[in-house]
């Protein structure tokens, strides 16, 4: 009776060890993820932008937002107006603060369709959300807000800097996956990028998950970088001894194409 009470005890505590590291692992499968392939961008010399792959596993919503988006800082642009009512020329600088240098919103529907504007605007998502945060300084009088963040927006999408784009996302709700392959700007300045996904259901966020891209020079780039700011005097000179030497060539390739 002892050896079967053994027994009993052993078959039960081995039954409960199993389906312990089953919940552990079934829990450790559906924990929500965010990766960036790759995560770190080398800018290089003939450096023109790159092919960035985001992906993740554990959504447990049917639809997703992914923001990519550099710390709110100051941007300055410089406005243009008719002096003395006649010649149109720059007249002075706009200061907008509270904005990111770099913005790209993708979703698998529009943002406006997947939150009120409110919940997009509690949670820092999309264009709407960034204008009503965002702050102008200027010396100009009158100043009409609304038409000078439109320009604002207007030039940073231009640049490629700024973007919202929806229907781009890759959702498989059988594995719990998704993809998103986006073309990275080179005009992207060098630093790290904060990616953030955001599962959304029937109006609510349900969970997040967070990485990072980290865009930096390398080589010859880095090693100007470097010297531009560290040595300026030196980097001075040599800007213009290649601009002289350049010049030079320019100059013999129409000689000699000119010469009859």
């Amino acid at each position: 009776m002892t050896n079967l009470r053994r027994m009993i005890l052993k078959y039960l505590f081995a039954l409960s060890f199993v389906l312990a590291l089953g919940m552990y692992a079934s829990g450790q499968a559906l924990a929500f993820t965010c990766k960036v392939t790759p995560g770190t961008i080398p800018i290089s010399l003939g450096y023109h932008g790159t092919k960035v792959k985001i992906t993740g596993e554990g959504l447990q919503a049917p639809d997703l937002v992914i923001q990519i988006h550099s710390p709110p800082g100051e941007e300055h642009l410089k406005y243009k107006g008719k002096a003395g009512g006649i010649f149109w020329m720059k007249l002075g600088t706009m200061t907008f603060e509270n904005v990111p240098g770099v913005y790209l919103v993708y979703s698998t529907r529009d943002t406006h369709e997947l939150l009120s504007p409110e919940k997009c605007a509690e949670l820092s998502i999309g264009f709407d959300s960034l204008k009503k945060k965002a702050r102008i300084k200027s010396n100009l009088k009158n100043l009409d807000r609304e038409k000078w963040l439109a320009e604002f927006m207007k030039f940073k999408k231009e640049e490629h800097l700024y973007l919202e784009q929806s229907g781009v996302i890759r959702v498989d709700t059988a594995s719990q996956t998704y993809e998103l392959d986006i073309d990275w700007p080179f005009e992207a300045p060098p630093g790290e990028y904060d990616v953030e996904a955001i599962a959304i259901r029937d109006g609510q966020v349900v969970d997040k998950a967070k990485a990072m891209i980290k865009d930096q020079r390398v080589g010859i780039e880095e090693l100007l970088s470097h010297m531009a700011f560290e040595r300026p005097a030196l980097y001075g000179i040599i800007a213009i001894v290649v601009a002289i030497i350049a010049g030079f060539g320019v100059g013999m390739i129409f000689k000699g194409g000119g010469a009859h």
